[in-house]
């Protein structure tokens, strides 16, 4: 494993193949607990942190990668051995925003296959698990897409697939390996669906945000100071004195 230091400019690379093998093999290795997302899982997850209508930031999100309790964080062996996999994590997370912004109707999720017999089955399992999962990391601001009947027909094939606790007659609909095939050729589509759905409220957040922090720049008006209005009076006898009135 390469030992070298993770810079702030590496993070906009994207995996190489190789990289890409040595993450999923970090994943099921002896280091990390059972708990841990496969690789089909982590890119399931991402996506849904990357599509969804919240930014939301690393410190709380990469601690569900390895499970729902802190007894399941890695055992790293050294500092930079922590520092490379987790840039590997993070490139992986820029790989998928990158991928989506260039045109979310090719995203190709990471899926996994299922010889059963004679037969190998597209399987969307793993990859819906992890969706959902980052899904609920921040439920209540996906409320917008459960309330939209075209949103919950998007989130239909994630949700049977993925959801720890699906009604019996909904356990009927991905009882079959072919009814899972079925559902998981859904998946492409239901993600470019949803990140176009959520982009709008992304981008006016991003405005907010920009507008907020343009504000935070202006120099501040001293009460001596021209008042910004142009009148030629002082700020504390022209608007500033009506702001003290208010």
């Amino acid at each position: 494993m390469s030992k070298s230091k993770l810079r702030p400019g590496d993070l906009g690379a994207p995996l190489s193949e190789k990289e890409f093998e040595e993450l999923d093999d970090f994943l099921t290795s002896d280091q990390t607990s059972d708990e841990t997302l496969t690789i089909m899982g982590l890119d399931g997850y991402l996506t849904a942190l990357a599509i969804g209508p919240t930014t939301v930031p690393p410190s709380y999100w990469l601690p569900r990668v390895w499970g729902p309790n802190e007894d399941d964080a890695p055992k790293f062996e050294t500092t930079d051995q922590a520092q490379h996999i987790l840039g590997l994590i993070l490139r992986d997370m820029n790989g998928i925003i990158t991928s989506l912004e260039d045109d979310p109707d090719d995203f190709e999720p990471v899926l996994a296959f299922r010889r059963i017999g004679d037969r190998e089955y597209l399987d969307g399992e793993a990859w819906a698990l992890g969706f959902m999962e980052g899904l609920m990391l921040v439920r209540a601001d996906w409320q917008a897409l459960f309330d939209n009947e075209q949103g919950r027909e998007w989130l239909n094939p994630l949700y049977l697939m993925g959801s720890d606790e699906i009604l019996p007659e909904e356990q009927q609909l991905i009882a079959t390996a072919e009814q899972r095939e079925v559902l998981t050729k859904q998946i492409p589509a239901s993600v470019a669906a949803i990140y176009r759905f959520w982009l709008p409220h992304r981008q006016a957040v991003h405005e907010r945000k920009l507008a907020a922090a343009m504000q935070r720049t202006e120099p501040k008006v001293g009460r001596n100071d021209p008042c910004p209005c142009g009148s030629g009076k002082k700020f504390k006898k022209c608007c500033g004195a009506a702001a003290e009135l208010h």
